[in-house]
C-alpha cells in the first residue's frame, strides 16, 4: 500500500524499511491512515529521492554498459520477443523469429577495441545481424540514447523501421544465455516501477549486475560468493540473486 501511494506522488513504486518505519510512527502518533501519512512525509521522501537520483544519474560509461538491455527494450517496443544469444564471444540481444531462430542486434555505443571487433565480425553475417549505432563514428542503424528527467531516465530511440529490418534479416541459430535473460527480467521489473537502473555499477567495492535506485537501493548479482553478498548487504536495501 505504501509503495502505491509513493508511486502516485513520485513515480517510483518503492517503500524501503526506513520509510515503512516513518509511516508507521506517524500513524501511531496521529492516527493518520497510510495515504495521509505518506503525504505528510512527502517533503522528506522527495528530498531522499532527488538526492539518490542525482547521485546515481548515469554518465556515458554507465549507458554503454546498459547497451544490450536498452537494445532489448527497443526490440520489445517493436513487438518482438527477446532472447540473449552468444555470438562472437559476447552476449547480444536478439529478436526471436521462430523456434531456435534469432536475429541478433549488435549495439555499438563507442569506438573502443571491443566495439570495433564486434563491428568487423558483424559484417561477415550482415544478412543475419542488425548493427545499431549510437555513435557517429560507427556504421549501422542510427540510434540515440535519450535522457529524460522522469522514469525510465534514459532509453534508446531510432527513427529506423526496426520491424522491417528484423523481417528482412536471415535468422540464424545460436546458444541462448538464460542467465542474462533473468537479469533482463529484473531490469524490466525495476524500470516498469519507476527506478533508475544501472548496469555493472560498483557499490561498496563490489560490482553488481544491476543497481536499481529509488528511495532505496537494490542490487541484482550473479556469481557472487556468500562473503561478497554479506558485505553488499551493508550498502543496499535488498539483494536479488541470479
Amino acid at each position: 500500500m505504501i509503495e502505491k501511494v509513493v508511486k502516485e506522488l513520485f513515480g517510483v513504486e518503492d517503500a524501503p524499511k526506513w520509510l515503512e518505519k516513518e509511516v508507521l510512527r506517524k500513524i501511531e502518533e496521529s492516527g493518520m491512515d497510510i495515504q495521509s501519512a505518506v503525504h505528510y512525509l512527502a517533503p522528506l521522501i522527495a528530498e531522499v529521492h532527488r538526492a539518490n537520483i542525482s547521485k546515481y544519474r548515469p554518465g556515458g560509461s554507465s549507458i554503454r554498459k546498459a547497451s544490450v538491455y536498452l537494445t532489448a527494450e527497443l526490440l520489445e517496443r517493436w513487438g518482438y520477443k527477446v532472447e540473449f544469444v552468444e555470438l562472437f564471444g559476447t552476449t547480444l540481444p536478439a529478436a526471436v523469429r521462430g523456434e531456435g531462430r534469432y536475429v541478433p542486434v549488435v549495439p555499438i555505443f563507442d569506438t573502443k577495441k571491443k566495439s570495433k571487433y564486434l563491428a568487423a565480425k558483424s559484417k561477415r553475417l550482415m544478412h543475419s545481424i542488425i548493427q545499431i549505432s549510437a555513435t557517429p563514428e560507427a556504421e549501422g542503424v542510427v540510434a540515440e540514447v535519450l535522457r529524460v528527467e522522469k522514469p525510465p531516465y534514459y532509453y534508446l530511440y531510432t527513427y529506423a523501421d526496426i520491424g522491417k529490418l528484423v523481417e528482412e534479416a536471415r535468422p540464424l541459430t545460436a546458444t541462448v544465455n538464460k542467465k542474462r535473460g533473468k537479469i533482463y527480467s529484473y531490469w524490466k521489473f525495476f524500470r516498469e516501477r519507476g527506478y533508475l537502473v544501472l548496469v555493472g555499477r560498483e557499490i561498496g567495492g563490489i560490482a553488481v549486475d544491476l543497481l536499481a535506485v529509488g528511495l532505496g537501493k537494490y542490487a541484482v548479482v550473479s556469481g557472487n560468493s556468500g562473503k561478497k553478498v554479506a558485505r553488499l548487504r551493508k550498502f543496499v536495501d535488498a539483494i536479488y540473486l541470479v
